[in-house]
């Protein structure tokens, strides 16, 4: 009773002063709808795609933690995918990158092993299929998250791989799908998230790396010399507990920008590139709670850069869609996925010219693939439930 007299004069209030009554928020409309399910090995987390048989369709491939392995999908084109293919591992995969490393112009994958502390290659047959080489590359302890690039300009792949303790270790590819010993640089906190970007526009490749842990936490970049050799910048706010590293242009000034994901502090945080080897930290924002993996791309074809994010605990994605002005819209829009959403892959799967989305399920041994609503394959491949509410 209290609560309804307490109402009714506010609405008076409202009247008298000529003050309208506040308006609800409106929720956003979804922009995706789930359009296929992939089953995949036990455990899935890290994603990525990839044209890995140059027919001018995207492939995926998906590490199976739980299982040791890794399960390549060769893309249909439709949004559809045919079956996995599943290949054994070492302990743990963790990561992956594709690149070129042994130079046939064909995609290989590289994947990283948290258990083993390991990282092993499988070069693409050309066939539709991927054989392991014989090298064991050992990064050093606890390794967590890699890169690939090309460092010192001699035209091979290169690996960046970040180390629990203080460490960014570079991998040096001989172009034929083997690599030189471990090179390590110190960095000044615990690293996480690594990505790579030419940030300065000096035409050599730069490292990002987000700083987590005790201790100094934050965005380091490592500044490319040309020769594989990098340049420690200082420590730029970036997050508390940051964890994924993407590069994205905010405020379309042509420099790349980051944003940084704190999974346990339910915050994202962007940082502008001043263009003077500096960064500015603008002020947290939310999209979704316990936010893992993070992804960017223009979703909505307004000639801004949104955000994605797998939000771990809700069983959703939700897309924040920018400003232009380096802020991103809120609420942000959720869609509903299947149970643990973790690694994320951005890419146009079904031949529209839209950007779909592909994010791995960990606890439905799932890939949930999320296409434009009422474009070209609007059906769904299976009945899900109403997410509508």
């Amino acid at each position: 009773m209290k609560k309804l007299y307490t109402l009714i004069c506010l609405f008076l209030i409202f009247v008298l002063f000529g003050c309208p009554p506040p308006k609800a928020r409106k929720k956003m409309p979804r922009i995706f709808a789930l359009s296929n399910t992939l089953e995949t090995g036990l455990e899935p987390s890290f994603l990525i795609t990839d044209d890995f048989n140059r027919d001018e369709i995207l492939d995926l491939v998906v590490a199976n933690s739980g299982g040791h392995s890794f399960s390549f999908y060769k893309g249909i084109g439709d949004g559809t995918f045919n079956e996995q293919l599943v290949y054994k591992t070492g302990r743990d995969p963790i990561c992956l990158v594709s690149g070129d490393f042994n130079d046939d112009g064909y995609k290989d994958i590289a994947e990283l092993n948290y258990a083993d502390q390991t990282i092993q290659v499988f070069l693409n047959t050309r066939l539709g299929s991927f054989q392991k080489t014989s090298q064991i590359i050992k990064p050093g302890k606890i390794p967590l998250n890699m890169i690939s690039g090309d460092f010192n300009g001699d035209g091979n792949l290169d690996m960046a791989v970040t180390m629990r303790y203080f460490q960014v270790v570079i991998i040096m590819g001989k172009g034929n799908g083997f690599f030189k010993q471990p090179v390590t640089i110190n960095v000044n906190g615990q690293p996480t998230g690594i990505v790579i970007g030419d940030y300065n526009k000096d035409k050599n490749i730069d490292i990002a790396v987000g700083l987590a842990g005790s201790g100094n936490t934050g965005v380091q970049i490592l500044w490319g010399q040309g020769n594989g050799e990098f340049e420690n910048s200082k420590v730029f706010k970036g997050g508390k507990q940051p964890l994924t590293v993407v590069n994205i242009d905010v405020n379309n000034d042509g420099y790349l920008d980051i944003v940084t994901s704190s999974n346990s502090l339910h915050a994202l945080t962007t940082l502008v590139n001043n263009k003077d080897k500096t960064f500015t930290s603008l002020q947290d924002f939310a999209s979704g709670n316990f936010p893992k993996f993070v992804v960017a791309a223009d979703f909505t074809g307004d000639g801004f850069e949104d955000i994605a994010v797998s939000n771990s605990t809700d069983d959703q994605i939700s897309v924040s869609l920018g400003k232009g002005d380096g802020t991103f819209t809120y609420p942000p829009i959720f869609h509903r996925v299947d149970q643990h959403p973790q690694g994320m892959a951005i890419g146009d799967f079904n031949g529209d010219g839209l950007i779909d989305i592909a994010t791995s399920c960990r606890d439905k041994n799932l890939i949930d693939i999320l296409t434009k609503k009422n474009m070209i394959n609007p059906k769904p491949n299976r009945i899900t439930q109403d997410t509508s509410k």
